[in-house]
């Protein structure tokens, strides 16, 4: 029976060093190929960052721009109520604000989501008080009406929704830094 484990022995003797070197050899290699990776990602990253930042930079500011030009006090300036009646007037902010929301589209791939989704609620908050004003005037009056109803309707709704969306916005932005 002594003589059966003799061979069994010298096997074990060769094959249990080189088993051990070979997964010491295996562990190492595979820790130093994973971190080799992740240097690799993080190369990435660093240059990716360098070329996004100013890109994702540029959409923040792009947004904030689209919500201070959207906002009443500043829209009902650049879209004058002169000689206007107050039907051509609402179609014309209406216009003007979807126009200014469809320049800007592409730029909710540089924000989240969240912060996307509270810009897309402010604009249609908007168009919801402007809807509204031009519900409680007569249609045939002047545009001046209406543009004082949109302010006064805004005031008295509390609407803060462009401040919200403007700070969320700053927020993000500072996350960047």
């Amino acid at each position: 029976m002594g003589n059966d484990l003799s061979p069994i022995w010298e096997i074990l003797k060769i094959t249990l060093p080189a088993l051990i070197v070979f997964l010491t050899a295996y562990f190492l290699f595979r820790d130093m190929l994973e971190s080799s990776e992740k240097q690799r990602e993080l190369d990435f990253r660093v240059t990716n960052s360098k070329q996004v930042l100013p890109i994702r930079l540029q959409a923040y500011e792009r947004l904030a721009m689209l919500l201070e030009r959207i906002s009443p006090q500043n829209l009902l300036i650049r879209v004058p109520p002169h000689d206007l009646k107050a039907s051509d007037f609402h179609h014309q902010l209406l216009a003007n604000i979807r126009q200014e929301f469809e320049h800007n589209l592409s730029q909710q791939i540089y924000v989240t989501p969240q912060l996307w989704e509270i810009i897309r609620k402010t604009r249609e908050n908007l168009v919801s008080i402007i809807n509204k004003s031009a519900e409680e005037i007569d249609l045939q009056a002047p545009a001046l009406l209406l543009s004082n109803k949109i302010i006064e309707n805004y005031i008295a709704e509390q609407s803060s929704l462009i401040t919200l969306a403007l700070n969320e916005l700053k927020k993000e932005t500072g996350k960047l830094f």
